[in-house]
This record gives C-alpha cells, sequence and structure tokens, in this order.
C-alpha cells in the first residue's frame, strides 16, 4: 500500500518512518571489552525475561482478535503474536510492521466496498468513530507502537464490519421509525427517516411509498382537522367528503380511516333510524307498499337486524291478512252473483295462502255444493226431453224438492227452479191423442201397446215423444215419432201403410 492512497483514504497525511532494525547507536559505540562481556550478557538475559514475564500478563488483555477478515497467526512466527512491549531501547519487529500494513489493506478494501453502499450517508458516528481508529492504527505504526496499532486496526476491522452486517436491521429501523412518524402525524420526521432509509437502499419500496406519504401527510392532516370541525357543527355529510378526501390521499393513515369509518357508521345509524321509523308509520297506516320500500332500504343498511327481521314478518302478515280479506269479500261477491267456479277459485286461493283460514274452507265446501246444484239443474233445463222417463222424472222431482230448500236463493237458482218445476208438470201432464187410420193397417205404439187396426181411436198419453209403427199385408211398414205436448184441445195424428210391396 503506497503512502499516497492511504493519505487519500483517510482524509490527512501520516509520515511513518520505515523500521530499523539496527539500533541508531550501535555504530558509535567500539567494540567492548572482553572483560565487560559477561556482565552484559547477563543484563541483557535479565532484561529478556523480565520481558517475556510482562508479555504473559498483558498480551490477553490489549489482544483484539478479529473474527473476519484478520490474517491467521503464524506458528512459525510467534514473535508477530506476541511481541512484547517496545519502548526506546527495543528493537524494532519487521513482522509485525508487516501484519499491520495487512490489516491496512483489509481496512481499504472493506472501506472501498462500504463507501460503493454509500455507508458514509448513513454510518452516522459508528462509522467515523472506525475512521478514526484505522488513523490511530497508522499513527501508532509511524511510531512503532505495534502492539497498540494492531489493535487498534483491528477494532477498526471489526467495528466496520458489525457496521456492514448491521446494514438491514439499520434499514429496518429507519422505515419501523418512519411509520411511527407517520402514525404520529409528524411529516417531516418521517420525511427525514425515510430519505435516509432510501440512502441505505434507493431503490427501497417501503422507503418509497413513506416518502410519497410524508409529502401528502400535512394536506391530510389538514383534511382531518377540516372533518373534525364540520362534525362538530353537525354536518355529518360534509365531514364524510373531507375524511373520504385524507382517506384518497393516505389509505393507511388511521386517523383517517377511523374518522370515516366513524362518521359512516354515524350516517349509516341515521338512515336506518330513519327508515324504520318511516317503515313503523306506514304499516299503523296500512300503506304496505311504503312499509315494504322503506325495510327494504333497512335492510341494505344492516342485512340481517332483527329489528328488520320482526317488522318484515309483521308486514308479511299484515300483507296475508289484507290477501285473505281481499279474497273473502270476492267470494261473497261471487256467490252473491251466483258464479260459483269463479266463487270456488277465490276460495282454493285463499286457502293456499293460508290452509287454516275458516272462511276459505267453509267457502270452499259451500260453494262447491251449489256448483253440483247449478250442474245438475243446468243438465235437465238443457235436456228436457230426459224428463219424459220415468227415473230421471223422478230425480228431477227429488232434486227441486233440494233447491226449494237452499238459502240464500239468488235469482239464477231461483229462475232454474221454476224453468225446472214447469218441465216436470209439463212431463207429467195427460194429452188427449186421436188416431186416424184406413181400418187396414195394425197400429202399436212402444211403450203402450198394440192398438189393431181402426178407422180412429182417442186415448190419452203423458207427455212425452213416442214411437208408433203401422203394418200391413202386402204395404211396407211405416214409422212415425209423435210428439205429445200439452196444449189447446186434441192431438190429431194419422198412420195409413199406403206403399205396396
Amino acid at each position: 500500500m503506497s503512502e499516497e492512497s492511504k493519505h487519500k483514504k483517510l482524509g490527512e497525511p501520516q509520515q511513518r518512518r520505515t523500521p530499523d532494525l539496527i539500533p541508531p547507536d550501535a555504530r558509535a559505540v567500539e567494540e567492548p571489552k572482553s572483560s565487560s562481556i559477561m556482565p552484559m550478557v547477563i543484563i541483557g538475559t535479565g532484561l529478556l525475561l523480565a520481558a517475556l514475564a510482562l508479555l504473559v500478563i498483558f498480551l490477553p488483555m490489549g489482544s483484539d482478535t478479529r473474527n473476519t477478515n484478520a490474517p491467521a497467526e503464524n506458528p512459525t512466527h510467534p514473535a508477530i503474536a506476541a511481541k512484547p512491549a517496545q519502548t526506546e531501547d527495543s528493537l524494532p519487529d519487521s513482522k509485525a510492521a508487516e501484519e499491520i500494513e495487512a490489516l491496512i489493506g483489509d481496512w481499504l478494501r472493506e472501506q472501498a466496498e462500504a463507501e460503493a453502499a454509500n455507508i458514509a450517508a448513513w454510518g452516522g458516528e459508528a462509522y467515523a468513530g472506525a475512521i478514526a481508529l484505522e488513523q490511530e492504527c497508522e499513527r501508532l505504526l509511524g511510531e512503532l507502537e505495534y502492539l497498540l496499532a494492531r489493535k487498534a486496526c483491528t477494532k477498526a476491522l471489526t467495528e466496520l464490519d458489525q457496521l456492514m452486517t448491521a446494514k438491514p436491521a439499520i434499514l429496518e429501523q429507519a422505515l419501523l421509525a418512519g411509520t411511527l412518524a407517520l402514525d404520529n402525524g409528524e411529516p417531516e420526521a418521517a420525511a427525514e427517516l425515510f430519505r435516509e432509509a432510501l440512502e441505505i437502499d434507493a431503490g427501497n419500496e417501503q422507503a418509497l411509498a413513506g416518502t410519497k406519504r410524508a409529502e401528502n401527510l400535512p394536506k391530510v392532516l389538514q383534511f382531518i382537522k377540516d372533518g373534525e370541525g364540520l362534525e362538530n357543527t353537525g354536518d355529518s355529510n360534509g365531514a364524510l367528503l373531507a375524511y373520504q378526501a385524507a382517506v384518497n390521499l393516505d389509505p393507511d393513515y388511521l386517523p383517517a380511516r377511523e374518522a370515516l369509518n366513524r362518521t359512516e357508521r354515524a350516517l349509516s345509524d341515521r338512515a336506518f333510524q330513519q327508515a324504520m321509523s318511516q317503515a313503523l308509520q306506514a304499516l299503523s297506516a296500512d300503506r304496505l307498499s311504503a312499509t315494504g320500500k322503506a325495510l327494504q332500504q333497512a335492510g341494505r343498511i344492516r342485512p340481517g337486524d332483527p329489528s328488520v327481521r320482526d317488522l318484515k314478518q309483521q308486514l308479511a302478515r299484515r300483507r296475508l291478512a289484507v290477501q285473505l280479506d281481499n279474497l273473502r269479500r270476492e267470494s261473497v261477491q261471487l256467490e252473491q252473483a251466483e258464479r260459483w267456479p269463479e266463487a270456488l277459485k277465490s276460495c282454493e286461493k285463499a286457502l293456499s295462502f293460508d290452509a287454516h283460514a275458516s272462511f276459505a274452507a267453509a267457502c270452499k265446501e259451500r260453494v262447491s255444493r251449489r256448483i253440483d246444484l247449478d250442474r245438475q239443474l243446468q243438465g235437465f233445463l238443457t235436456r228436457p226431453e230426459r224428463l219424459f222417463e220415468d227415473a230421471p222424472l223422478k230425480s228431477a222431482r227429488q232434486l227441486i224438492a233440494f233447491a226449494n230448500t237452499v238459502e240464500p236463493r239468488g235469482p239464477r237458482l231461483a229462475g232454474q227452479i221454476k224453468r225446472l218445476t214447469g218441465l216436470i208438470a209439463e212431463a207429467e201432464a195427460e194429452v188427449e191423442v186421436v188416431i186416424k187410420s184406413d181400418g187396414l193397417t195394425e197400429i202399436s205404439i212402444y211403450h203402450v201397446g198394440r192398438l189393431g187396426s181402426f178407422h180412429e181411436k182417442r186415448l190419452v198419453l203423458r207427455t212425452g215423444d213416442y214411437t208408433v209403427t203401422g203394418n200391413r199385408t202386402g204395404y211396407r211398414d211405416t214409422r212415425q215419432t209423435w210428439k205429445v205436448r200439452p196444449g189447446s184441445g186434441a192431438l190429431v195424428f194419422t198412420l195409413v201403410c199406403e206403399e205396396p210391396i
């Protein structure tokens, strides 16, 4: 390592003399007499023993072995690792000087790496202390204080290594402190801390985001202050807008988020109470549609709220009651109009809403009987010829007897009874019939009997349709249907076989 490079690194020049392995006064002293050699040997031996004793005592206390970058102790040169304390009269140790020079070289290399990591911007007093130790090492080397110089260099390297090792922790600490400053509403302190973090790691995303948050924090704090003022005056909507603006600037600023949430809850609670109040008022006034709309609004604000659920159940019961009442009135009107099939549908619809609706069950039973009665009456009225037979006529008489007991009797039923009663009377009426023939044709009436041949015969027949046949030897048979109906006077029918075979 050259003097120029060391001076450039350490910031100030250092004069260091090359160790002289020969004491300076060795040439000035004449060769000692042989008679003085023995005392000098004895004295030198004693000094050597004393120096060794001091080395054993003080070396463990003054030595600072490095964890990294320190060269391994050379077992073949124990003088470097265990140099006795030096004095002005001691000999310089060239091995110790070389070891210290190597330590200084390690320092310069590691310092260059640290400077590339911008340690000067974030190392602080710890880095300044390490530099001072290295400068002290060079000074002590220049003064031939090898033991102390080694200790200073080793400590400087150790502290530099520790500082570089602690870089991630220092970065994390700066980030945490910056975030805490943001949370405490201290934009300037936060900006400084994130700036320090960026000096350690220029591309750190958290530090970049923190810097942006620190820039926005004054505006965020102002929006919060404005919101609090509006909130205190009762302008919750205005406060909501202010807090929302603060959150938009910094979604991670907890006080702004809390203020926004608080205001939203207050407005939500107010809206919920208003919706519930409107629902209750509408329900009490039987405005069921308005009640449903208010409950929908309340449900959107607080889904699953018990009070909303309870009021919805009340509304459902009220709606059911209204529907059943409407169907009850409708069925009564249809019964009064004797529109029995439609009345039955209303009753059945009511039962589909509430199977235990007593009016609907009674309605269904009553209307079903009237539908059956109406069907039977209409059957005879649309086919009155059935009454000309004894069995249907008997059924018609019984049906009329039952219909006369039914109440209420509307116009339709009364008219049906009247018309069927008339048909029954007609079917039971006896009519005088005059039959004319040629005296040669044999005449027979189904269900009455054979009348024989005659020119004229009078009979009394019950109202109805009769099939009459005539036959004569040598002539084609003839057949007629006589409709016997009551009227004025006797009915005259003629039957003669006139077509020869």
